[in-house]
């Protein structure tokens, strides 16, 4: 397709656009500004892969179809590995806790790498590919063509013709703090629209040393609710420590010791798993971090665009984290643009962001639904439609608790395996309110059983004849 793509950025999605593109180009670029390690390590870039991340089923689908060979060699450093192991995983959602079965009816798969070892086992393999090189550059500026509307490499000194780099494609992976809206306001283009939600995230993670053989469970969620606006996470890391992630919703303020962390445990988890953790060891420092607001620049509205150069990753879209459903959101855009690549179709950005509000689109809405309807965030010009299938999915959820299938249902379409969609069909909602009306049944005629027998009791006692021989 062409002789040289440029990658900004070598974090987990600058790394799988130039995989895919390693299959179209005869080079491929990244530039990256910072130092990489050697090793999985926290790096300064990443502020939040300190905190707890999950790696969604369809995610490590996604991942090993790019990088074959991924998910065993995760394995064999460690990571866990959860097949069709449901008792491993305790998982709560705004105040219920889902009650799957021992197994379930359809095979179901998690991994669990912490977030540096993922990065650096996806970035290991992206670099043996002979056709893909890692710089260590900033790049100041995208070198933009006027009278062509295009986009023909980067400048790695702001104004010196002589650093320019050449390319037939680029690709702007810097994340959030992406400069490629100012840069097309400023060649004429304007900037994209955006959809905002203020979701307010406050992180506080600590690591722990538990005991091994102290809990089954590998994967413990406890997400927040209206009336609870502090959530918990915490996962078994593939170097035998877990990390306790607690965060609150709607800007109120998470914990700041890990006794708090503790006191939190408490509250949301049962007491053998809040037990396990006030018997742990803590392990080096706080870590803190705060998640503003969910972001969505719609380039797909736009009227008209360069040609050479696409935004990817957090630069398009970047979802609530205590979803945990970033990484695999990158790597169904990695498949995005595969599919626009391998089309032949001239106008490339066009046709990703098109793909690309396909698939956010779904995951999108019903992130924002639950910020709004159940995690007290706020959003411009939300519909009032929000908080209706949010009370209705809410509904589902307290259904899901005593329902295996429906817990089993909302399980693998929130890792992202059976479709992107969250909202439940008909023949589900027709579940969910048959078992919510046979829950309700069931209390009141347990309740109007009990008042029968003491009416009947206090009436024996009552009107008893002191005398029955009389």
């Amino acid at each position: 397709m062409g002789d040289h793509a440029i990658v900004i950025g070598g974090s987990l999605a600058g790394l799988c656009a130039a995989r895919v593109m390693s299959d179209f180009y005869d080079r491929v670029t990244i530039y990256e500004r910072d130092a990489l390690p050697d090793r999985p390590d926290n790096r300064t870039a990443v502020p939040q892969g300190r905190h707890v991340h999950l790696l969604m089923a369809r995610g490590a689908a996604e991942f090993e179809e790019l990088f074959p060979g991924l998910l065993d060699d995760m394995v064999a450093a460690g990571v866990p590995k959860l097949a069709n192991r449901p008792d491993c995983i305790h998982f709560g959602a705004a105040g219920h806790l889902l009650g799957t079965n021992t197994t379930l009816k359809r095979e179901f798969t998690a991994y669990v790498p912490s977030r540096p070892h993922l990065e650096w086992q996806i970035r290991e393999r992206a670099l043996a590919l002979p056709n893909v090189d890692l710089v260590h550059a900033s790049v100041a500026e995208l070198r933009y063509v006027a009278h062509e509307q295009r986009v023909t490499g980067v400048l790695l000194e702001a104004g010196d013709p002589a650093s320019v780099v050449t390319a037939d494609l680029v690709v702007d992976a810097t994340g959030r703090g992406t400069r490629l809206p100012a840069w097309l306001d400023q060649w004429g283009f304007g900037r994209p629209t955006e959809d905002t939600v203020d979701v307010g995230i406050d992180y506080a993670t600590h690591r722990v040393r538990i005991p091994a053989d102290a809990i089954v469970e590998k994967v413990v969620v406890a997400g927040a609710s209206r009336e609870h606006p502090v959530g918990l996470g915490m996962l078994l890391y593939e170097d035998g420590l877990w990390s306790a992630t607690s965060f609150g919703t709607g800007k109120v303020a998470p914990p700041k010791s890990f006794a708090d962390i503790c006191d939190v445990a408490d509250d949301l988890l049962p007491p053998h798993l809040s037990g396990a953790l006030r018997a742990g060891e803590p392990v080096g420092d706080m870590a803190f971090h705060k998640y503003p607001a969910s972001r969505w620049r719609r380039y797909d509205k736009m009227d008209r665009f360069p040609a050479g150069v696409i935004p990817f990753g957090d630069a398009v879209v970047s979802f609530n984290p205590t979803y945990g459903q970033g990484m695999t959101m990158t790597s169904i855009q990695a498949r995005n643009l595969r599919s626009v690549l391998e089309s032949g179709k001239a106008d490339i950005a066009g046709e990703l962001s098109r793909a690309t509000k396909k698939t956010t689109w779904p995951v999108w809405t019903m992130n924002a639904i639950g910020d709004v309807a159940l995690h007290n965030a706020t959003a411009d010009d939300a519909p009032w439609w929000y908080l209706v299938v949010g009370n209705l999915f809410e509904q589902f959820l307290s259904a899901a608790e005593t329902d295996a299938d429906l817990a089993e249902w909302f399980l693998r379409r929130f890792s992202l395996l059976d479709s992107l969609y969250m909202v439940p069909d008909a023949k589900t909602l027709g579940r969910t309110v048959r078992h919510n009306m046979g829950l309700l049944l069931s209390e009141k005629y347990g309740r109007a059983k009990t008042y029968v027998r003491s009416k009947r009791a206090n009436y024996s006692a009552r009107d008893r004849d002191p005398v029955p021989s009389r």
